[in-house]
């Protein structure tokens, strides 16, 4: 299921993540993709590129948001643009090239001239042409946002339904190891039906220890554990967790900062870890005395 090479390095140091974050940054040779493919490829090959996919997701969010405002003050020269030029290309990859020019997701580009093309006020009127593009009227514009849909790796629904999906998969796998490990829990389809209303993807029904550390709970996150991202996931989900059922694990599956298993934010009872813990590394509580079971054996 781990599609991820076991010998990159998940793990990285201020400077590894810094020198990521920069050339994300100063990277103006396309599209997101090609950005992704630069690092995996030429100059972060020592990486995961599950680790490097997640650094860029995080970098063109930040990104997008501190110039939103900008951009939306440039949608009328832009949807002009778009209209001066639609024609000049048969193979609708105008928006395309638009994209790599201006520095903008295709997707958030299309989201910008829809917008300005169709006077539309709400989110989720666009998002429903975005993800419908033989809704919108403009069949040369249609072709065009479903040629974005396609060529856009950071948002979209193409895009929304595989980080899901990859989301669900590493669940799975989460279970299937702690199965195959002996150990007993409760998912959160169990927890729900309970009453609980935030639930982490696996709840112990017997504590084990890890390291030393009892464990109540294991909390799944295909992606990868920056500082900032980890402090939001404390105080979301994982600091109720601690407080209603106990210290517990999550688990990054594609890396973290190094700066995030030290953070003092986890002295709740979080163990910050990139995989399932070794089967070396627990200890389960023993229901039945060595003395009763030897009587057991004795009467049969």
């Amino acid at each position: 299921m781990d599609k991820s090479d076991t010998t990159k390095k998940k793990i990285l140091s201020n400077v590894e993540y810094a020198r990521i974050c920069q050339f994300i940054n100063g990277f103006n040779g396309g599209l997101p993709m090609d950005c992704e493919l630069e690092m995996v490829h030429r100059f972060f090959t020592d990486v995961d590129p599950l680790a490097l996919s997640c650094i860029l997701q995080f970098e063109i969010i930040n990104k997008a948001r501190g110039q939103h405002w900008r951009q939306e003050q440039r949608a009328k020269n832009l949807l002009k643009t778009y209209e001066d030029q639609c024609h000049l290309y048969s193979d609708n990859s105008l928006l395309i090239r638009m994209a790599c020019v201006e520095a903008i997701n295709p997707i958030a580009l299309c989201r910008l001239l829809l917008q300005e093309k169709y006077d539309l006020k709400q989110r989720p009127q666009v998002s429903r042409l975005l993800k419908h593009p033989y809704l919108i009227n403009d069949s040369l514009l249609a072709a065009n946002v479903q040629q974005c849909l396609y060529s856009d790796n950071q948002e979209g629904s193409i895009t929304d339904l595989r980080r899901r999906l990859v989301g669900e998969e590493y669940e799975l796998k989460l279970k299937h190891l702690a199965r195959k490990a002996g150990i007993h829990f409760y998912d959160e389809h169990d927890l729900r039906r309970m009453g609980y209303d935030k639930t982490p993807d696996i709840k112990m029904i017997l504590p084990f220890l890890y390291k030393g550390f009892v464990v109540n709970w294991i909390e799944s996150k295909a992606n990868f554990g920056d500082p900032k991202s980890h402090k939001l996931n404390i105080q979301q989900q994982l600091y109720s967790y601690c407080n209603r059922f106990g210290p517990g694990i999550i688990i990054y599956w594609f890396g973290y900062h190094e700066e995030t298993a030290q953070l003092p934010d986890n002295n709740i009872g979080i163990t910050v870890l990139t995989d399932f813990p070794a089967r070396e590394d627990l200890v389960f509580m023993q229901l039945t005395e060595p003395r009763a079971q030897e009587t057991a054996q004795t009467l049969q």
